[in-house]
């Protein structure tokens, strides 16, 4: 196409509109006068050629550009804004002037026409410093493959810079879309505890005194090893009951027995005979009652029956393991006078610990039970034990903003020692390809976050993305991006100034620019 010399009143309306997209902040610059239709009111005393009213036609009603003014969503004059006013399309493609491929007039297509970026020379100053960058308009997509977000106009927008050398002066840098496979893992502090569902501490059934210690510190120990005795008066007067309680029941029902034959002879009466049963039915009350008394002293039935065939009445109360373990704590010496609260004894099963992880608060979404750890003891380097997670606290430190994971962790050869500090691993999500794109590759520009696709050495188009967890310094994408894409590392935020521009007062930004 070639320029006309247009009359002074068409040359005006043209400096009006190239002055309005400066004031706009863009360097496109809307050719309105390449196809002859901004012929001045000559063509609004002869009707209108453009199958419009003639007040309503841009074309020969020249006044409504400028009372318009500007289109904010799509940068050119409202009067001329296709997409906004459908209506006027019949007029443009009347006088030739449409870009089929690209859905819009020809002289507003940047994409056909790079030339348009370029102010037309009036005479008059524009602008004192050129633009390095402008935004032009994005080729129309199919509805099925435009963005979810209706009112985000971030992907209608490229950015275009003017020339390959101002683009390298910009100082861009650029990294290709990664596709590798990759693991999700959350590491945290960890600290290694006894496994509280086998271990446990010891203390005397009954007060008393210490008369033999049997385990030491360190000292594998069965189930039911007796570990020390202590000389109990409780236990003694215990055992004593016990026996009388025996006692009674065996003469009551002698008694009962005897009753019951000399009713049948009619020598004995029958109140007799109730009055025994009575007596037999207390001294059984009385023998459940001292066994429930051993059992509670630490007895077991078979010792409790053994008392009391043999008549034993000794004070000798044993302190015995309940499982078989190690004996990981000792504070009981002979001679000792103890009472009920105070542990002699703690015995755990070191076959397996617990790890008590610290996980930051952002991260807890991501754990769940089950999940595999792996723990590395500070003092033991290159020594792992691999766990599950079990139990995920509800409470959150206030001060750290940390939240406490307990991992179950295998100990079969004896190196986790309880209070040791180490790190925990988390596998979050078992090793599987993925896209990875570089932290400073990510700009998040009000309302989404986007990369800047590099499509050729002066074209970028902005691409939102979906982000799932971050490793080493890269994102791992889970929408937006393709394998084999170029994205801008250094100066991406230069070209998301740009992006804001354009949509500032478009609906887009929630957020003041640059937060």
């Amino acid at each position: 196409m070639t320029n006309k010399r247009l009359p002074a009143s068409s040359r005006f309306v043209s400096a009006l509109v190239a002055l309005l997209l400066v004031a706009g902040g863009f360097s496109l610059i809307i050719v309105a006068d390449r196809q002859g239709w901004l012929g001045g009111a000559a063509q609004q005393e002869q009707g209108c050629p453009h199958g419009l009213d003639a007040e309503d036609c841009p074309f020969c009603n020249e006044s409504l550009i400028a009372e318009l003014g500007m289109c904010a969503a799509h940068g050119v004059p409202e009067a001329l804004c296709t997409r906004c006013n459908p209506a006027i399309i019949p007029a443009f493609q009347t006088t030739g002037d449409w870009c089929a491929p690209h859905n819009v007039p020809e002289s507003q297509c940047t994409i056909c026409n790079p030339g348009l970026l370029e102010a037309e020379d009036t005479g008059e100053p524009t602008s004192s410093t050129p633009a390095l960058a402008e935004l032009v308009e994005r080729p129309e997509v199919p509805r099925n493959q435009r963005s979810p977000a209706v009112t985000c106009q971030t992907t209608d927008l490229q950015v275009q810079f003017l020339s390959p050398e101002i683009a390298r002066d910009a100082g861009l840098a650029y990294a290709r879309v990664e596709r590798r496979e990759v693991a999700h893992t959350i590491t945290a502090n960890a600290e290694i505890a006894y496994d509280g569902n086998r271990y446990v501490q010891l203390s005397s059934r009954a007060p008393g005194v210490v008369t033999q210690i049997q385990k030491d510190l360190g000292e594998a120990v069965a189930a039911g090893t007796v570990l020390a005795i202590v000389d109990s008066e409780t236990l003694g007067k215990a055992k004593a009951e016990h026996l009388e309680a025996r006692a009674a029941v065996s003469l009551w029902e002698r008694n009962h027995s005897r009753e019951e034959r000399l009713l049948e002879k009619h020598i004995a009466v029958e109140r007799d005979v109730l009055e025994a049963e009575a007596n037999l039915a207390m001294s059984r009350i009385r023998v459940s009652k001292a066994v429930q008394s051993l059992r509670n002293l630490g007895l077991s039935d078979a010792q409790i029956e053994e008392s009391g065939e043999t008549g034993d009445t000794s004070s000798r109360l044993p302190l015995a393991s309940p499982f078989s373990g190690v004996v990981v704590e000792r504070s009981a010496v002979a001679g000792q006078v103890v009472d009920t609260t105070e542990p002699l004894f703690a015995v755990a099963d070191t076959d397996g610990m617990w790890a008590m992880l610290d996980v930051y608060e952002s991260d807890v979404p991501h754990v769940r039970a089950g999940q595999s750890v792996v723990f590395e003891a500070e003092g033991l380097p290159g020594r792992r034990h691999g766990g599950r997670v079990t139990w995920i606290s509800s409470h959150v430190d206030r001060r750290t903003r940390t939240l406490k994971v307990r991992a179950e962790v295998g100990n079969p050869n004896g190196l986790l020692r309880a209070g040791m500090f180490g790190k925990a691993i988390i596998s979050i999500r078992e090793a599987g390809p993925a896209l990875l794109v570089p932290k400073e590759a990510v700009q998040w520009e009000g309302c989404c976050n986007v990369v800047f696709v590099r499509k050729s050495d002066v074209l970028f188009e902005p691409r939102k993305v979906q982000l799932g967890y971050e490793m080493d310094g890269v994102y791992v994408v889970e929408a937006g991006l393709t394998g084999d894409e170029e994205v801008v590392t250094t100066g991406s935020f230069l070209l998301k100034t740009e992006i804001l521009k354009g949509s500032i007062g478009a609906g887009c930004c929630e957020v003041e620019p640059g937060k």
